[in-house]
């Protein structure tokens, strides 16, 4: 345990190294998040409410999205892509650690960064939208979202590590994890509550992991699922989160039996 600390403290220091490259980060996800703010607040107009959310609710999801984009999205996916495609990944093999907790560790330091880079971002729309926001009061809503974004972002982790080490078999492995990326933001609900899609798509959505990772997590913050529902719900997605760990160390050791295989 001490060395996976010990990984985390120094992926910590260098990530607050990187000042231009965060400030880029922050930026980007800050400008995204500002953007859906004003979307919002423009389409509900005088409105009291759209969707079954009032405004302030509304307005809240979106600063969940930015909180949640910071601690869910948060990962290492291009740097495992690049290390496979170098062969550094050799230099990290042949070390008594495991790798998936190595990896675990250098995100769990990038997203301490994110989220709290995030924290001041979410302090600066709440000035924007003068305190017309929710803010649950129930203890209980706290508990279940804290457990419910935590399981998201290590599921998020897994399924990122699994089509990463697509680069085992294939240089071009960027392309589909950008793809990943970009289709599970959408699917999550991290640009918009999913209550906007049609009612067939949201119903073949909950057969997946996706809602999980946003949707799921700030209506639950909102107090829009019972305690026995996210109670259940947060089963559900346990179950998820199992089936995500063992597709990345499944892939993992496939990968791993290939690359040995082409290293001689």
């Amino acid at each position: 345990m001490r060395k996976y600390l010990r990984a985390y403290a120094i992926a910590l220091q260098e990530t607050l190294q990187r000042r231009s490259t965060l400030l880029m980060d922050r930026l980007g996800g800050f400008a995204i998040v500002l953007s859906l703010y004003s979307f919002w607040n423009v389409l509900l107009g005088d409105k009291t409410s759209f969707l079954g959310y009032t405004r302030p609710e509304m307005l809240t999801y979106v600063l969940i999205i930015s909180i949640l984009r910071s601690f869910v999205f948060t990962g290492r996916g291009w740097q495992l892509v690049q290390e496979i495609s170098s062969g550094k990944i050799s230099s990290y093999l042949v070390r008594p650690l495991s790798y998936h907790g190595y990896a675990l560790a250098l995100d769990l330091a990038q997203k301490t960064v994110h989220v709290g880079s995030s924290a001041l971002e979410i302090g600066l729309l709440i000035f924007i939208a003068r305190g017309g926001v929710f803010i649950p009061r129930d203890p209980a809503a706290w508990a279940l979202f804290f457990a419910a974004a935590l399981m998201a972002s290590l599921i998020f982790f897994f399924l990122e590590f699994a089509v990463s080490t697509l680069a085992f078999w294939t240089s071009e492995s960027g392309g589909p994890l950008f793809c990943f990326e970009l289709f599970l933001q959408f699917a999550a609900g991290a640009f918009f509550p999913l209550d906007v899609l049609p009612e067939q798509l949201r119903r073949l959505l909950s057969f997946t992991p996706f809602p999980y990772m946003v949707y799921f997590p700030a209506r639950v913050l909102l107090q829009k699922v019972a305690p026995a529902e996210a109670v259940r719900l947060l089963g559900a997605e346990s179950a998820w989160l199992v089936a995500a760990t063992a597709v990345a160390v499944a892939a993992w050791s496939r990968g791993l039996r290939s690359y040995a295989a082409e290293g001689g």
